[in-house]
């Protein structure tokens, strides 16, 4: 997979777009250690969700780190929608990053965005765990972390790939994945963590349309709880909602009717709320 790179330093403009042969997951080896980011793409030719939600949480991920930023949404936004066109993807997946240096400087690295296949949707996904005890600042999305996650994730062992690390607490509890939150379903009860985890916004979308479904309990849920009839799934911005069919060596099977109807939800939900990328106040200016 291909991705392109543009800089902002202290200069009014964007560097040119430059085409790089690695994907979002490869660069993010090479990020300055002193950043904040965010990751999110766009759907149906151009549209998003949340982007001030993400916007507003890089700005509160940059106060706990002790630094005072304030995101050029605007500017963002049509250096993002510049670069979508330059690509020729129809949509792309992409992450901003504000490297805190004084003054601070920003990074755009942008990839086609790719579905999440019909076959992992509908059989699920395969999962490991990772004792770790969780993240010290886990509401802050920092690129130290992105390097420290780059150590944990890795190939796993089997017939087919691992989708996810997920990782545990000292009671062996899932506190969330590398780069998702998790849920399970136990005894019809819709179960994650509720402290300890990234807030993410794909985790806030999810718990508003799984209420009226089934019952939510905030813990981390416990693998000695998953049984017969238990269901799994993970979250994320880029990818919405993925079902789990193993944990290890913990087969849960095809996703389960409580995470179809959170699935089908939660799609409905993103459908209805989509914005353009470029405000209609700024869809006539230049990059």
């Amino acid at each position: 997979m291909t991705s392109t790179v543009c800089e902002l330093k202290d200069r009014q403009q964007f560097s040119d777009i430059i085409p790089c042969p690695d994907s979002l997951a490869d660069l993010a080896a090479r990020e300055p250690a002193n950043g904040v980011y965010l990751v999110a793409r766009s759907w149906q030719g151009g549209r998003v969700l949340e982007l001030d939600a993400h916007f507003d949480r890089l700005e509160r991920s940059a106060r706990a780190l002790g630094h005072a930023l304030e995101v050029p949404r605007g500017r963002l936004r049509r250096q993002l929608e510049r670069q979508r066109q330059a690509s020729g993807w129809q949509d792309v997946r992409f992450r901003v990053t504000a490297v805190l240096d004084t003054p601070a400087w920003w990074r755009i690295s942008m990839e086609e965005a790719r579905a999440v296949s019909d076959a992992l949707l509908r059989d699920g996904v395969r999962c490991r765990t990772l004792v770790h005890g969780g993240r010290r600042q886990p509401e802050v999305k920092s690129t130290a972390w992105l390097r420290d996650r780059a150590r944990l994730d890795g190939p796993g062992s089997g017939d087919s790939p691992v989708y996810e690390t997920l990782l545990l607490d000292q009671a062996g509890g899932v506190l969330e994945g590398s780069s998702s939150n998790f849920y399970a379903v136990i005894d019809g009860t819709l179960v994650t963590a509720g402290e300890g985890v990234l807030q993410g916004i794909a985790r806030r979308i999810v718990l508003t349309v799984a209420r009226p479904l089934a019952p939510v309990r905030l813990a981390p849920p416990r693998l000695a709880e998953l049984g017969h009839g238990s269901e799994a799934f993970i979250s994320s911005a880029t990818r919405g909602v993925v079902p789990v069919r193993q944990i290890d060596d913990l087969a849960l099977g095809p996703p389960g009717p409580i995470t179809r109807q959170i699935l089908s939800a939660y799609d409905e939900w993103l459908t209805a709320h989509l914005e353009p990328l470029l405000p209609v106040s700024d869809c006539t200016r230049s990059g």
